[in-house]
């Protein structure tokens, strides 16, 4: 709930709308859902040190693309440790190699510098940049820029 509460850490992914109780509560039963349907989701990241929860990251549906998108968020206190662009590793990695998905794709507001720097590291291209509407997702006034990466041929 702190990390979905922070304004600051929403700012990209709600215009900095921190989630209520109640939408926490469905984002994680959605996360539920998607694993039961799927065999994918969104799930705890624990750093191994402190042994704290310090974000959320992995793997969902994409809206109605029939893509699985990768995603991260993650406590201010942590922002700049790579711990983004380990989770999205390993999330890719799961999608292109474990479930021998061609394609695997992340969507990060366009203003989102930090994202996008991670999403280079992962070996990411731009795609395009589209509505939420267009990609069937349940936000659908969001604009979004999506990031592809594909399976090396052999892989």
């Amino acid at each position: 709930m702190a990390i979905m509460q922070d304004a600051e850490v929403m700012h990209y992914l709600t215009g900095g709308r921190p989630y209520t109780d109640a939408q926490a509560d469905e984002w994680l039963a959605r996360q539920a859902r998607q694993l039961a349907e799927h065999d994918v989701c969104m799930g705890a990241v624990i750093e191994k040190a402190s042994r704290r929860l310090i974000g959320l990251a992995g793997t969902q549906p994409l809206g109605t693309t029939g893509d699985l998108e990768i995603g991260w968020i993650f406590s201010r206190d942590v922002w700049g440790n790579g711990y983004a662009t380990e989770a999205g590793r390993a999330a890719m990695d799961h999608v292109l190699v474990t479930l021998g998905r061609n394609r695997v794709v992340a969507i990060i507001d366009p203003d989102n510098e930090p994202s996008k720097r991670v999403a280079a590291r992962l070996g990411m291209q731009w795609e395009a940049r589209y509505t939420g509407a267009q990609l069937g997702h349940r936000m659908p006034d969001i604009v979004v820029d999506l990031y592809e990466a594909h399976r090396l041929p052999g892989s």
